[in-house]
């Protein structure tokens, strides 16, 4: 979050909080900052699939950055490759990852979140729709030829390669060095780790993107493959053990099959039972309405942990994106675009992203949300064709054995939805921030607060 100063507002991009104040957690259900306010992210997905892999090789860097910033994006799933990370078993490219904590580092600068993400999409070239992710060295196909199948989720579905490497991986098939593929995996990751662990701008990891079960039974696509869910568990497992052994403080972030992107149960709990862990999982539903994210807040909400929504969207059409993010504000969940520019085409993968290139305005993306909740929200709503917002929240923390240390309810307000300003009411709060201020900022006088901000 960018520093604030009472009565006064500081741009977002002026000087982010390089101290521990800045690290998130949770609460349940809640992310959290170290006052103990409730904290909702809104983001977009960085993930470079084409050679070299790294977002600054594509031109993205301090202009963008301010661009996410000024237009209220909080936060970014930065993708990084295990296929150069470690392209050999056991040998490290430290100057690759060096460039992803070069992005990390510039986003930060702006105060955004960054959650790392082992980005994998079909497995490797070799097997899958021709993007990369995990090393050729791990994948065994038991000979079968690799088919060139255009897509992604027919690859997984047609490929008969594509299912075996996964069932192989599954089975923690040994790699040359006589390693299993699973404890390589797990030892990259703490490699990862080491490189994070002391910044308070990264949200946590995301341990792996997407994973496919590696069969084509119709069923998991209904039930969410539940008879592989204890192997998935036993995989980010390994993950997570070794990631705790490098930073034993940020955020693991679990994934279930790729089936569940699709409205599947979610059969993956907390694969440790580690006590600052949470869900990433997906909202690409088929049909019409395009929203489905029932499966994934299920699971988190009975297991009472964070789930985060770090996929959605892979179009440009502004009627389903509004339709989505209103869905996903209304459950009052923390999410991250994937645009449209993400799906780079392997003839011109790293043209220069602009600002607009990963988020374009006026698509629902950018829009007013709650920040930093100084107690526990129990509803928020934007409508777009009004401009009207709408939040009510209780001043109790939402950890009762941690006492709020920072009073301020924070409510990012886009200037392009309030060209000539906007009207507050705040019933149990005074307005403390100057005004029409992009950061509307409240501290309560009551139990219970409700905020209403409509267009001048």
């Amino acid at each position: 979050m960018a520093a604030l100063v009472l009565a006064a507002v500081v741009p977002a991009t002026a000087g982010a909080d390089t101290s521990d104040t800045a690290l998130l957690g949770h609460s349940g259900r809640w992310l959290t900052d170290q006052t103990g306010r409730v904290i909702t992210l809104h983001g977009v997905n960085l993930v470079y699939k084409y050679p070299p892999y790294f977002p600054a090789a594509g031109g993205f860097g301090d202009e963008d950055a301010q661009y996410l910033a000024d237009n209220g994006i909080d936060s970014v799933r930065l993708g990084f490759a295990w296929s150069k990370v470690e392209p050999n078993p056991g040998e490290y490219d430290d100057d690759y990852l060096a460039e992803i904590v070069r992005t990390q580092q510039v986003l930060a600068r702006h105060g955004i979140y960054s959650l790392v993400d082992s980005h994998q999409d079909g497995f490797d070239e070799r097997v899958g729709a021709g993007w990369d992710g995990f090393p050729d060295w791990a994948a065994f196909p038991d000979g079968l030829p690799p088919q060139p199948i255009p897509g992604l989720l027919a690859a997984y579905a047609l490929s008969p390669a594509q299912n075996r490497t996964w069932a192989n991986f599954w089975a923690d098939h040994p790699a040359s060095d006589g390693v299993g593929v699973q404890e390589h995996y797990a030892a990259m990751w703490s490699r990862v780790a080491e490189r994070f662990a002391d910044d308070p701008y990264v949200l946590g990891y995301d341990l792996i993107n997407e994973p496919w079960p590696g069969i084509t039974h119709p069923d998991c696509l209904l039930d969410g493959c539940p008879a592989m869910s204890g192997t998935l568990a036993s995989f980010e497992g390994k993950a997570m053990t070794a990631i705790r052994q490098a930073d034993p403080r940020h955020i693991l972030f679990y994934e279930p099959f790729l089936t569940t992107d699709f409205g599947a149960p979610v059969a993956i709990s907390n694969p440790t039972g580690d006590p600052n862990a949470g869900m990433s999982f997906h909202d690409y539903c088929l049909g019409p309405i395009r929203t489905c994210p029932d499966n994934g807040f299920d699971r988190t909400r009975a297991d009472d942990t964070v789930g985060v929504v770090t996929e959605f969207g892979a179009t440009d059409d502004r009627a389903i994106l509004g339709r989505v993010t209103g869905d996903l504000d209304d459950r009052m969940a923390s999410w991250m675009l994937w645009s449209l520019t993400q799906n780079q085409l392997s003839d011109h993968p790293q043209q220069p992203p602009t600002g607009p290139n990963l988020v374009s305005p006026g698509t629902g993306i950018i829009r007013p949300y709650p920040r930093a909740v100084a107690g526990t929200p129990q509803n928020w709503h934007y409508d777009p064709a009004t401009a009207t917002f709408t939040l009510t929240y209780t001043t109790d923390p939402v950890d009762p054995n941690h006492a709020l240390t920072d009073t301020r309810s924070e409510v990012y307000l886009p200037t392009a939805d309030y060209p000539n300003g906007y009207q507050v009411r705040a019933d149990g709060a005074d307005v403390v921030s100057a005004p029409d201020a992009p950061l509307l900022q409240l501290r309560s006088t009551r139990n219970t607060v409700q905020l209403t901000v409509t267009r001048n």
